[in-house]
């Protein structure tokens, strides 16, 4: 005993010292503009990310996470992704990400086998804030709902899946309110079901409501992800102002 007890006291000092000499090696800039260029390829919207750091014992914490349009800005909570090693060391990609405060507000899962993509995503409440700098308006949302989706290589216009979600909002505030999307201050409430495959977006719920109204898109309302034009989202949310 008087033999392994020192031994083992090495053997657990040189496995920490190891440790930090990972986390310090870490290369957390070069993680962070990949994590950016890979989402900014795969939708038009633009990523920042503050910071990204260790978090005990093997995760990566990202800090101060903004997703952002033409004109509006969202500030997404604080994640934590955590590998799962098994995988890892057979050569896939498994990753668990969550909610740095309360996991059980947003929970997903990343798995790559091979050539094959899978994700998972549950919302529960997750609290996102909206604004718009240029026009001087901000609100609250709040966001629940299921998804998945699983695709091969780098075809993700052509993968399936199906998510389901509530988004609540709160009062728009600000000194320019009146500056605001008239849908936007419309709606309190949306409520969408949809479904992916093979590059067609199946819309089989999409309804909103406020406190005087109401819309809603027909059942099972289609359109590609990439071609054609059956609809402009984006009008929905800018109307052009109307002079007097």
């Amino acid at each position: 005993m008087r033999i392994r007890l020192p031994f083992l006291g090495y053997f657990i000092f040189g496995l920490f010292l190891f440790y930090l000499f990972l986390l310090w090696q870490f290369p957390y800039t070069q993680t962070k503009r990949a994590m950016v260029e890979a989402f900014e390829e795969t939708l038009p919207l633009t990523l920042s990310i503050g910071q990204v750091r260790p978090s005990f014992p093997v995760s990566l914490r990202l800090e101060n996470i903004r997703i952002s349009s033409a004109s509006l800005s969202f500030q997404v909570p604080d994640l934590i992704l955590t590998p799962h090693l098994h995988g890892f060391l057979i050569g896939e990609t498994d990753l668990a990400i969550g909610d740095s405060k309360n996991s059980s507000r947003l929970l997903a899962r990343f798995r790559q086998e091979k050539r094959k993509n899978y994700l998972s995503l549950r919302l529960n409440q997750t609290e996102i804030q909206a604004s718009s700098p240029k026009k001087g308006f901000s609100f609250l949302l709040r966001l629940s709902g299921e998804g998945s989706m699983q695709w091969e290589g780098e075809d993700v216009e052509k993968g399936n899946g199906q998510v389901w979600a509530l988004l609540e909002r709160s009062e728009v505030q600000g000194a320019q309110i009146s500056e605001a999307p008239l849908l936007l201050t419309l709606f309190h409430t949306l409520r969408t079901e949809g479904q992916l495959k093979e590059g067609i977006i199946r819309v089989k719920r999409l309804e909103a409501s406020g406190k005087e109204t109401r819309f809603s898109l027909p059942k099972d309302f289609q359109f590609p992800i990439r071609g054609g034009n059956p609809l402009d989202w984006a009008s929905l949310f800018h109307l052009p102002s109307q002079k007097e």
